[in-house]
C-alpha cells in the first residue's frame, strides 16, 4: 500500500456530506475510504477511455493512410490501362 503523505481539500454541500457519511457508515468504511476509492475507480475508468480513444484515433489514421495508398495504386493502374489501350489503338 502506498504511503499517504498528501491530501486534497474538497468542498461539498451539506447534502453531499450527509450522503457520503451515510453510505460510508452502511459499508462500514470511513468517508475517506469511500471518497478516495470511488474517485480512484472513476479516474482509472476515465484514463482508460482517454487512452482507448487515442489508440482508436491512431488506428483510424493508419487505416486512412492505407486506404489512400490503395486509392493511389488503383488510380495508377487505371492510368496505365488507359495508356496501354491508347497504345493499342494507335497500333491498329
Amino acid at each position: 500500500m502506498a504511503i499517504k503523505d498528501d491530501y486534497i481539500k474538497v468542498r461539498v454541500s451539506k447534502e453531499q456530506k450527509k450522503l457520503f457519511k451515510k453510505v460510508a457508515e452502511l459499508k462500514g468504511i470511513t468517508m475517506t475510504e469511500l471518497l478516495v476509492g470511488g474517485t480512484e475507480e472513476r479516474a482509472l475508468r476515465e484514463l482508460d477511455k482517454i487512452e482507448g480513444t487515442k489508440r482508436l484515433e491512431l488506428r483510424v489514421s493508419e487505416l486512412e493512410k492505407k486506404l489512400q495508398d490503395i486509392k493511389l495504386k488503383m488510380e495508377s493502374q487505371s492510368s496505365k490501362k488507359k495508356s496501354f489501350i491508347k497504345f493499342l489503338k494507335n497500333m491498329i
